[in-house]
């Protein structure tokens, strides 16, 4: 009985995985869509707001049912994993090509597993290591790589991906030690609920809506919905369930699917795809095999 519960939730898991990898990886091709009409700080204010509206009917519960010492995680997973990386990836969406920022999220693992070995007593064990290793060039070939397909020296923007992947991997950590047990839907909603008030507050500065309701930006707008309710809140509440079921290294692992999603995505649209996109995405990809070895 216990085999088949324990095969249950490794299917439930695998099947998340997937879904997210494509929802996650299509993001990427939609902040570029958006980028031409908003601005990155809209975009990435605008993204976190309406997610915590769609999540709104489940914050009065998850206020009367979490408890007041968990709203300081909650907070932190709210700024960490949604509010700065959303201003970040709408940045480097307007300067990077879809494809090449779906790659770089894929550091997200390595980050998961270095920042739990050094704060959350998580162990690597020796092909871990191998893998830290072996991915971080991966990432370097991808930071040097531009738009166009050849390798830049100065390209700050792969290193601002890579911020985001850094907090990341603290929000991973601190859903799977200081949150589990709590309902995903109630978690997300929650965290979500602090870190919306803040975009509202951004927003008000800015010319969003105005913009949003313009009836010539109407695909925009639909875009901006879908990144915000299907690739945001719902896709969260999915991931903060996953973190719950699995491990935190299984769990980031979506982002060495994210990639192939992205670049087939990012071909689609006509974007140059080199060589050495293709180099640094593979020697990640082998890279987080091995974090993944021991799990």
């Amino acid at each position: 009985m216990n085999k088949t519960n324990s095969s249950s939730t490794g299917l439930y898991a695998w099947g998340i995985l997937v879904f997210l990898a494509i929802i996650w990886g299509l993001s990427f091709l939609f902040i570029k869509k958006i980028v031409v009409v908003l601005t990155p700080v809209e975009l990435g204010a605008g993204r976190v707001f309406l997610a915590s509206v769609f999540l709104l009917p489940w914050v009065f519960k998850g206020m009367k049912t979490i408890p007041i010492d968990k709203f300081k995680w909650l907070l932190g997973i709210g700024i960490l994993g949604n509010l700065f990386p959303a201003f970040i990836f709408s940045w480097v969406g307007s300067k990077l090509n879809s494809s090449l920022a779906g790659t770089l999220n894929s550091t997200t693992p390595i980050f998961v597993l270095i920042i739990g070995a050094l704060f959350f007593a998580t162990k690597i064990q020796k092909f871990q290591i191998i893998g830290i290793v072996v991915a971080f060039v991966g990432s370097i070939l991808l930071v040097l790589s531009g738009n166009d397909g050849q390798l830049n020296f100065a390209n700050p923007y792969a290193l601002l991906a890579m911020s985001a992947t850094l907090m990341y991997g603290f929000n991973v950590n601190i859903v799977s030690k200081y949150l589990q047990g709590i309902p995903p839907l109630q978690l997300t909603a929650v965290a979500f609920f602090f870190v919306g008030l803040v975009a509202l507050g951004v927003l008000c500065f800015t010319d969003f809506f105005a913009k949003v309701a313009a009836p010539e930006n109407r695909e925009i707008t639909i875009y901006l919905l879908c990144l915000a309710g299907i690739n945001t809140s719902m896709a969260l509440v999915l991931f903060n369930y996953m973190l719950q079921i699995s491990s935190p290294v299984f769990a980031s692992s979506v982002t060495y699917l994210i990639p192939i999603v992205a670049t087939v995505a990012g071909l689609m649209d006509g974007e140059v795809i080199s060589i050495w996109h293709y180099t640094g995405m593979l020697v990640i990809l082998g890279g987080v095999y091995l974090i993944n070895k021991k799990e």
